[in-house]
């Protein structure tokens, strides 16, 4: 296996056991947790020949599957090794496994367009025979990701749909979870349901005449024109009820996927018991692969903290916040990945920690021709005492971008 995915274990090269040449009864040995490191070679460049990175999450996964060793990834010409970039590989399988070009190739999720307003969730079998193995194998996979990330405590920052683990884990799904994994399909269920509502209130209004009751009715049956059973038969006022409640029940049916859940439960198998997650809530689960990013003032001031040499009142400081307090979404991302090489919010525990940036005037280069740095590992930015706000949201974007396109 290792073959031929063309990588090498290291395995920790020193695991003596540490005990007392006479040991008393009531000492034991405890041995060492074995580390197992695997270096993969991302960069494409014009060789075809080599496996893209899906290819090599898959059989790493598969090799570590059930091996009781903590898994580090280094990347072939990179000179970070430890926690930082194996957070990066956790993240950029998460991030491909969610991807528009993956589901393009092998159909998995409903729609993988903006997954972190819902969660992504899967999408209903093929008929094709060789499409659905194909799907459910896929499925696997993601499970056997989450699984191994789960037992490694990663935040990948795979963002499922709260139903989805409800699924996983045995938990009844109903109408109320629509809304947690289609928005507009639960908007549109609404907006029927409100019309019956209506219906009900018009009939039920003992102060309407017959002709005020008659034209309120035909009033709604204007807005429901646009509506067909699946009888083909128009809606009115006097087919609205059985419509609505048709259309709940396909909405339910939409979160009917045994097979699928199936496949994740068997990926999750091979790490761990699935039914070891039942002491989780859905809720809780979700966070543990993925968090959302809104940070107010004070939320900043306890992820992201001056170092022992950095007084809490620099200046710096204070720009940093005012920038990152600036930016949306997707920007909040790329400054936490380039920091913590994760894309979810670093927790309170470990924090991302700011450092001056050590600069020197040789050759007339100061302190604002610098870019900022990161020490992924430690979740360390070296930040250089820029002389304004101006500066240090230019380098600091410029720092971003150049890291991504580096290192993919």
């Amino acid at each position: 296996m290792r073959a031929a995915i063309q990588a090498h274990a290291i395995f920790a090269a020193d695991r003596r056991m540490y005990f007392c040449p006479r040991r008393p009864e009531h000492q034991a040995r405890v041995p060492e947790l074995v580390q197992e490191t695997v270096e993969i070679d991302h960069r494409r460049d014009d060789d075809q020949e080599k496996p893209p990175l899906m290819a090599w999450a898959e059989q790493i996964l598969e090799a570590h599957s059930k091996r009781e060793t903590v898994l580090h990834v280094t990347w072939k010409g990179e000179a970070g090794h430890g926690s930082g970039p194996t957070r990066k590989f956790f993240e950029k399988v998460a991030a491909l496994l969610a991807s528009e070009e993956e589901n393009g190739a092998c159909k998995v999720w409903r729609d993988t367009g903006d997954a972190s307003k819902c969660g992504l969730f899967p999408a209903k079998l093929p008929q094709d025979q060789e499409a659905r193995s194909l799907a459910l194998k896929r499925l696997q996979l993601i499970g056997l990701f989450m699984g191994k990330a789960l037992q490694q405590g990663q935040m990948p920052g795979l963002c499922l749909a709260k139903p989805l683990y409800k699924l996983i884990i045995g938990q009844p799904v109903g109408y109320d979870d629509v809304k947690d994994f289609d928005r507009e399909l639960a908007a549109g269920v609404e907006s029927l349901l409100e019309w019956r509502r209506i219906k009900d209130q018009v009939l039920a209004d003992q102060s309407l005449d017959d002709a005020q009751r008659r034209d309120r009715l035909l009033a709604l049956d204007t807005n429901l024109c646009m509506f067909e059973n699946a009888a083909g038969e128009q809606i009115t006022h006097k087919n609205i009820d059985s419509y609505a409640q048709e259309v709940a029940e396909d909405c339910v049916d939409k979160m009917r996927i045994d097979q699928q859940i199936a496949a994740l439960r068997d990926g999750i198998e091979r790490v761990l018991p699935w039914n070891m997650l039942c002491v989780f809530s859905p809720a809780e689960l979700q966070q543990k692969l993925w968090s959302d990013l809104e940070w107010d003032e004070s939320k900043l001031e306890k992820i992201v903290r001056p170092g022992p040499m950095w007084p809490q009142d620099k200046e710096q400081i204070g720009w940093l916040r005012q920038e990152l307090m600036s930016m949306d979404t997707t920007q909040r991302r790329a400054f936490v990945k380039f920091v913590t090489a994760s894309v979810c919010m670093p927790v309170e525990a470990n924090p991302i920690v700011v450092y001056p940036q050590v600069t020197t005037r040789r050759d007339g280069e100061d302190g604002d021709c610098k870019l900022p740095t990161s020490r992924t590992c430690t979740n360390i930015l070296y930040l250089p005492a820029y002389s304004s706000p101006l500066l240090l949201q230019k380098r600091l974007g410029q720092a971003i971008w150049e890291e991504h396109i580096e290192f993919d």
